[in-house]
């Protein structure tokens, strides 16, 4: 029974983007032979499915034209997700000891409270100018840990918080230390908030990274890539970039899910 209504799920999903595929080829095709049009917009300028195609297999690998060389889709996917792993790894070493600390002790929380409660309500983008003033180098991946931080540091406190008390009281009556009880019941019981912090950090950084690589122009990345397309009219590729920047956004949310699912079995 679960397995037919997860065929007929993935039937209607494949449907659903079928479906948005043809609705955005006859969209434009119309609007190409002005029969229809969405007022302010200039449809007929957006590349069709098959122009986008096209683009997209045209621009994967890296060529060398001359002495210039022009990266492929496939290296700027690369460099983006280099400096997510790179950021994401740093703010998950951070976030997670400050979120437990500030969920398990109420002095830290006291303390660090109202600087996570004002620094967090700061967007990623809002830092790309300061990061451009003061890092020589690693800008990008500074946006990336912002974005990503503060989801992971907001639900590792949830998560301690959340710790059933009794517990923690029977831990602690059967002599266990402060450090053990941390360690052997309030990490364990806060892992699936972590784990859900660390998917929403990942979605906000992946999106944190192409904005600061647009602004920031970094040589090499899908942020730079979509950019530099749209600067010289090249839509076809821009769109190509931006629908690989959505499948792999889609395919980090799915794959942690898939880990969620497969080591936090206590979580049901």
């Amino acid at each position: 029974m679960k397995a037919g209504y997860v065929r007929k799920g993935l039937l209607i999903n494949i449907l659903s983007l079928i479906g948005f595929v043809l609705l955005w080829h006859v969209l434009v095709i119309l609007a190409r032979n002005d029969i229809f049009n969405i007022p302010f917009m200039r449809l007929r300028d957006v590349p069709t499915p098959l122009e986008t195609w096209d683009a997209l297999s045209g621009s994967l690998f890296t060529r060398l034209y001359g002495p210039a060389l022009t990266y492929g889709i496939v290296d700027h996917t690369k460099a983006s997700l280099m400096r997510v792993l790179q950021g994401g790894i740093v703010a998950f070493i951070i976030g997670v000891p400050v979120g437990i600390a500030v969920g398990y002790s109420r002095i830290i929380g006291s303390i660090l409270n109202p600087v996570i409660e004002i620094v967090r309500n700061m967007p990623p983008m809002a830092w790309i100018p300061l990061a451009i003033f003061i890092l020589i180098t690693g800008g990008s991946i500074f946006i990336v840990f912002i974005g990503m931080v503060f989801p992971i540091i907001l639900n590792t406190i949830y998560g301690v918080k959340s710790t059933d008390s009794r517990l923690i009281d029977a831990a602690k009556t059967l002599g266990a230390s402060e450090s053990q009880t941390v360690a052997k019941v309030v990490v364990p019981s806060a892992f699936p908030s972590i784990i859900a912090g660390l998917r929403i950090g990942l979605g906000v950084g992946w999106m944190a990274i192409v904005a600061a690589e647009m602004v920031i122009r970094s040589p090499v990345g899908l942020g730079y890539f979509i950019w530099n397309m749209g600067d010289l009219g090249r839509y076809a590729e821009m769109v190509a970039g931006m629908i690989v920047i959505g499948v792999i956004g889609y395919i980090m949310n799915i794959s942690i899910l898939l880990l969620q699912k497969r080591f936090v079995k206590w979580e049901d």
